[in-house]
């Protein structure tokens, strides 16, 4: 479990992520050839911010993900020992 969650090669997503992502890539540079230089400022700002959130939401994602699976182990671990569940 620890070599795939550490696999640089898979992506996540699949082909939905990419075919968005090919979306926002062909829209962006559609803009960038319209925009003037203040446009194009606020486009490059608009993306940030949708980078940052979306590594927020990855981040909790992950670590909500990271701790139910925490306690799913402990659970098992209880039960096999035999404590009384509390």
């Amino acid at each position: 479990m620890v070599e795939r969650l550490l696999d640089g090669e898979r992506q996540l997503g699949g082909e939905a992520y990419h075919s968005s992502m090919a979306q926002i890539l062909e829209a962006t540079d559609t803009l960038i050839n319209r925009l003037d230089d203040v446009g194009r400022q606020w486009l490059e700002k608009l993306g940030d911010a949708y980078g940052q959130r979306e590594r927020v939401v990855m981040e909790a994602a992950f670590r909500e993900g990271f701790c139910q699976a925490t306690l799913l182990a402990l659970d098992v671990l209880v039960y096999q020992a035999g404590l009384p569940e509390e």
